[in-house]
């Protein structure tokens, strides 16, 4: 598997949490290299097509439920009650964000909820996959969010 030399170029951009070493939420936060990214993908986000932007398919692909938040608030109240739902508590969560500059990351799932809207901030959109359970949330800047139960293989 060859490096993608864009991948993680700007960790700059992600939430400021996850870039500090003295914060004990940051202290939590893996960054992950070009190849786990891949690894993790390949298990969750690239089971589902893609459409011409680098959101997933959903007339193509079957999903359990669609949600939408209106602001910030809204948001964090939705990122809480699905986090909730669909990872068990001390479960580990991967963020895919809809641009490679950033890294994959992974984070304890009460850590993504307390920061749900620094994690809101980054943009443009990103996917949410509870390591080892099989769905998928979609989380898209116009405000959409849709659950989806990862296909087998």
């Amino acid at each position: 598997m060859t490096e993608n030399k864009g991948y993680a170029s700007r960790p700059d951009y992600l939430p400021g949490f996850m870039n500090d070493p003295e914060d004990g939420d940051g202290r939590q936060v893996v960054k992950l290299q070009w190849a786990e990214s891949r690894e993790l993908e390949a298990m969750s986000l690239n089971r589902f097509p893609p459409t011409f932007s680098a959101a997933l398919d959903w007339d193509s692909a079957s999903y359990e439920d669609r949600l939408w938040w209106d602001d910030e608030e809204g948001w964090a109240r939705m990122a809480s009650q699905l986090l909730s739902s669909y990872a068990e508590r001390g479960m580990t969560l991967a963020i895919f964000w809809g641009n490679l500059e950033l890294p994959t990351v992974t984070l304890p799932a009460d850590v993504a909820i307390r920061h749900a809207r620094e994690i809101l901030d980054v943009g443009p959109h990103f996917w949410i996959y509870p390591i080892g359970a099989s769905v998928l949330i979609e989380c898209l800047m116009d405000g959409q969010i849709t659950v989806a139960a990862i296909p087998a293989r």
